[in-house]
């Protein structure tokens, strides 16, 4: 019996189960597999995860959903299987050295930031924080305001060349995590607390501290995407 998914946020995780189980079942194109009452079961995720995940796959050809009859393994599976596979591979070590760009640049950026943020820019960084965390700690979707939050400390750098490579860099991991098989809704809560402790620093213009704690929240990015390369 198959386990449960564990980190049932991850899109990519169902997806992998459905191509595991595809695999392991040896089925062929135009096969059917298990209702999504069933799937859902052995899953242990919602059936919301489920059907994006299936709408996603769909997509690419790779399953097949016929209206009142179930799941279908699609046309393209079994002749695309392999290059999809070296698709997603390829996928996420691109992510890794955008990544890499990231951190090289956030660790100029921060020194710009302890050194020119306004008080009144302090202020509203606060504000951002703590709307931040309160959806934290409500297990609530974040992703608009972990964007805000970042966003608006690269523009305390007040270089507006400097702001602008970073959020174009943030805008290219967004597509990333959107995508599939990277399609994570709710990525990276290891990190989160990491937030509040680099807007602590920046508030100290402490640098140090404020790179240690932006050094966490990439370390969980790099985590995660690895964790990823390895199933």
């Amino acid at each position: 019996m198959r386990s449960p998914i564990k980190k049932m946020s991850l899109q990519s995780e169902i997806t992998k189960y459905i191509q595991d189980y595809i695999k392991d079942e040896g089925l062929k194109s135009g096969e059917k597999l298990p209702s999504q009452g069933e799937l859902v079961e052995m899953m242990g995720v919602s059936r919301t995860s489920l059907r994006e995940a299936i709408r996603s796959m769909e997509g690419q050809g790779f399953l097949e959903v016929r209206n009142g009859k179930g799941v279908y393994v699609g046309e393209r599976y079994q002749q695309d299987r392999i290059q999809m596979t070296i698709s997603f591979q390829q996928e996420k070590e691109k992510l890794l050295e955008i990544l890499e760009v990231r951190a090289v640049l956030e660790k100029e950026i921060l020194k710009m930031v302890v050194h020119r943020i306004t008080d009144e820019e302090i202020g509203k960084l606060g504000e951002l924080t703590e709307i931040l965390m309160d959806k934290f700690y409500a297990k609530e979707p974040k992703a608009a305001e972990d964007k805000a939050f970042h966003g608006y400390i690269y523009s305390c750098c007040h270089n507006d060349v400097m702001s602008s490579v970073l959020s174009s860099i943030s805008g290219w991991l967004d597509e990333f995590w959107a995508g599939h098989p990277l399609g994570i809704e709710e990525p990276f809560e290891k990190g989160l607390p990491f937030h509040e402790k680099l807007y602590l620093a920046i508030r100290e213009r402490d640098y140090k501290k404020a790179w240690q704690a932006n050094e966490a929240i990439l370390d969980d990015l790099r985590e995660e995407i690895e964790y990823a390369m390895i199933k």
